[in-house]
């Protein structure tokens, strides 16, 4: 906070820069001895409050005071005038410039420090509240735009349900070889579809504070293997190569397993969507501190450069058919999930061939509270 006060009574303004100064120990106090050069210190936008004789010299304090308020950038500035005139009339004129408070002279010093510390209340609440309808306002654009990308991604999969379905009613008895092909778009789609609202779900209420976190000490060898034998069926159909490198010892990490567990399945998910058949996806493990840094890496056309972190935005998605195509939130929750536990997930980048993610997790406690919560 910067106080700045201005008189052409030197004497005066040594005496409040000493009286304030013994208040205030945190609050930077400037002084100026004439409008002008007030003007100059005030329009930077460095000065939270300032203190003004009316009767000063080159700019007068009602014009200083007008200058001010005229000015966007110094909207928040508390202006405290000071003059020696008792008329209630020039008080009222005062006030009606846009001054915030006057403090008559001669003036009792508790007084002025009980207006000036209220002055600095002000100014401290006003930039709150200004910095909480920033939030909102963010909040809110970020609510439209999510909502808007929600209803265009149910939009694809419901439009192509809904064609395949009125084909089917209306040719199915004609052209019983199409039944199938039709069938599986419905299929297909539909199971989109539900993964598309599952990970909505699971983001809400990931964001919302409204998951349950389950942490334990778990071994890393166990949940690795878990994952391998999930793909396997999936890797033998691709004709890929899932490798596992494990650690030559026990690593036991303190976290979420099923958690976890749902970020691994997302990364190799998508390292096999973008891997060529005949291609290998690694996934391997080793101790971070007294935590661990997991690695999944692919040989598929990795990430475009720049776009790193973009990736890990929602509903952002690489260039996949539709048969591949994801709900472009896997990347969005897992990067949620790790952070809860304190961690941190990313996409290396400089990689010329394929795409690599690292998890680092810090094992302990996390970022949970003392009763478990995250």
């Amino acid at each position: 906070m910067v106080i700045l006060v201005v008189d052409e009574d030197p004497t005066l303004r040594a005496a409040i820069e000493s009286a304030l100064a013994g208040q205030f120990p945190d609050v930077a106090i400037r002084t100026a001895e004439n409008g002008a050069a007030a003007w100059e210190i005030a329009r930077s936008g460095a000065v939270d409050l300032l203190i003004s004789g009316v009767m000063i010299a080159e700019l007068g304090g009602l014009q200083l005071l007008r200058m001010v308020r005229e000015d966007r950038r110094l909207a928040d500035m508390y202006v405290m005038l000071m003059t020696g005139v008792a008329s209630p009339e020039d008080l009222f004129a005062a006030m009606d410039e846009g001054a915030d408070d006057c403090l008559l002279k001669p003036f009792r010093w508790n007084e002025l420090i009980a207006r000036v510390r209220a002055g600095l209340r002000r100014v401290e609440a006003t930039r709150r509240h200004a910095a909480r309808a920033d939030e909102l306002e963010r909040l809110n654009d970020r609510h439209t735009e999510f909502l808007s990308m929600v209803s265009h991604e149910i939009r694809t999969p419901l439009s192509a349900i809904l064609s395949a379905a009125n084909v089917l009613m209306r040719y199915g008895s004609k052209r019983p070889d199409s039944v199938e092909r039709f069938a599986k778009v419905i299929h297909q789609e539909g199971r989109r579809l539900t993964r598309l609202i599952n990970n909505l779900l699971d983001l809400a209420k990931i964001e919302a504070g409204h998951v349950e976190w389950s942490f334990a000490p778990a071994a890393v060898d166990e949940l690795v293997r878990d994952v391998q034998e999930s793909f396997s069926a999936l890797v033998g159909e691709r004709n890929l190569r899932f490798e596992v490198e494990p650690w030559p010892e026990p690593v036991v990490v303190e976290l979420d397993r099923d958690k976890i567990t749902q970020v691994l399945v997302n990364l190799v998910s998508n390292s096999i969507k973008h891997s060529p058949d005949g291609a290998a996806v690694r996934l391997r493990y080793r101790p971070c501190g007294r935590g661990v840094r997991l690695e999944v890496e692919d040989e598929g056309a990795g990430i475009p450069a720049g776009r790193e972190e973009q990736i890990f935005d929602r509903f952002e998605q690489l260039g996949v058919d539709d048969q591949r195509r994801g709900s472009g939130l896997g990347l969005t929750i897992s990067r949620q999930i790790v952070e809860k536990h304190g961690g941190r997930i990313w996409a290396e980048p400089g990689r010329t061939h394929g795409a690599l993610f690292v998890v680092e997790l810090p094992g302990g406690s996390g970022g949970r509270g003392r009763d478990g919560s995250v």
